[in-house]
């Protein structure tokens, strides 16, 4: 999304504009910023988005208050902490309100792993060579002719930018992220994150492939479904802050991985997650 300055960017002062229906008058949005363990995650640039975007920043105590000044539909909006280079990032869907300042409550974060396989990417202007990265029981395999263009905030991160650094989502951490009612049986955070996947020669949208270690234990030769988070950069792929189906696939034969169906990939580098086939 664009920026907006938050405290009432309309012409007539705050919540003066009424995008329709459904619409709050939201002044703020507040919540904390947390690591896996609940200590609080200060200096994290912290953003509302939609179709546009409000920033604030954590304080030494991992809270935040984004100043909006707008009506908005909240079901269209989320919450971004900027958590790299060491931790995730997600987007949170703003809940459902009626008040002018919308708690989300304590937003966690989790630690990456340190480093990763090094890609060869967009911004490296070395080409486009066949690759295939493992990290965090995650395969990442991208055709030759193909390339891997980042984010502006992994770019700014130099070598650490571009390592393919995946972090699997413990279950008990699961349904902070993903809705429960989705029944993903794994699920990893992906980095590059909003990384895209492009053709070299025209810059249009490409496929990368995805396997993944079962370590979810499902039957050999069992259905399944690749889901992945929705990206504001992206949004006419996933819808943004939402997980949804990218991909069929099954488990192979001995039971070792779990693998897309020929043909299938995703374009974007996001989260994913998998669970069995309805």
């Amino acid at each position: 999304g664009t920026s907006a300055t938050g405290g009432g960017a309309g012409k007539g002062g705050p919540c003066a504009d009424d995008p329709g229906p459904g619409s709050v008058c939201v002044m703020h949005v507040l919540g904390r910023v947390v690591d896996g363990a609940g200590q609080p995650l200060p200096q994290l640039s912290t953003s509302v988005c939609g179709e546009v975007c409000w920033f604030g920043e954590s304080d030494a105590s991992g809270e935040f208050s984004v100043a909006i000044g707008e009506r908005i539909l909240p079901g269209l909006f989320s919450v971004l902490p900027h958590g790299r280079p060491k931790h995730t990032s997600f987007y949170f869907p703003l809940p459902a309100a009626l008040s002018a300042s919308i708690d989300v409550g304590d937003l966690s974060l989790l630690e990456l792993p340190a480093s990763g396989p090094e890609l060869v990417v967009w911004s490296d202007k070395q080409g486009a060579p066949a690759q295939t990265v493992d990290s965090g029981g995650l395969r990442l395999e991208v055709s030759a002719g193909t390339q891997v263009k980042l984010d502006v905030e992994d770019v700014a991160q130099d070598v650490l930018g571009r390592q393919f650094r995946v972090l699997p989502i413990p279950a008990a951490q699961r349904d902070h992220f993903a809705d429960g009612a989705l029944g993903l049986a794994a699920l990893w955070a992906l980095m590059p994150f909003e990384a895209a996947i492009v053709q070299e020669s025209s810059g249009a949208p490409a496929l990368a492939r995805i396997s993944a270690d079962n370590s979810a234990v499902l039957p050999a030769d069992t259905a399944v479904e690749w889901l992945a988070l929705g990206s504001y950069l992206f949004a006419d792929w996933v819808a943004p802050a939402q997980f949804e189906v990218v991909a069929t696939g099954k488990v192979s034969s001995d039971g070792l991985r779990i693998e897309m169906d020929a043909g299938q990939g995703t374009p974007y580098l996001t989260w994913i997650g998998v669970r069995k086939k309805p």
